[in-house]
């Protein structure tokens, strides 16, 4: 049932992911979400170097995140913050996270509130997007 706040200690990193950008992906992504952008549809077709919006970028996160803690007790996601981006994300790279525990804090007997750095990166390791949230995660029920 995926780690409970008792198995979590800060300093402890997971890496994961491993999401390719493909040029479908990233021109459907511009035509639903970001029409307005001015290398929306034809013209990002056109480009060299087709850069990804960063909001392509934050949604693939929140995928990969979901992907590898969907079965961790996670209460609530209470907050996001200091979201900062570092590098441009292209077609054809491939995207993975890295987080790092970085401070527990118990609640109550059921819960505690856990603060994790979450870095993106592209497949040569540069940052590309980071942020850090706060969750509220379960306890190990008392054995």
């Amino acid at each position: 049932m995926g780690l409970h706040f008792d198995d979590i200690r800060p300093g402890q990193v997971f890496s994961f992911g491993g999401a390719r950008l493909t040029s479908e992906d990233v021109t459907e992504f511009l035509d639903r979400f970001a029409p307005h952008l001015p290398m929306a549809a034809d013209e990002f077709k056109r480009l060299d170097r087709r850069a990804v919006a960063q909001g392509h970028v934050y949604a693939l996160w929140s995928r990969m995140l979901y992907e590898f803690t969907h079965d961790w007790p996670i209460l609530a996601r209470i907050g996001q913050d200091q979201l900062r981006w570092y590098k441009t994300a292209y077609v054809d790279d491939v995207l993975s996270v890295r987080i790092t525990f970085l401070t527990t804090e118990p609640l109550d007997m059921s819960r505690g509130l856990v603060v994790t750095q979450h870095d993106v990166l592209n497949q040569r390791g540069e940052l590309v997007m980071a942020l850090l949230t706060r969750a509220v995660v379960a306890r190990k029920p008392p054995a």
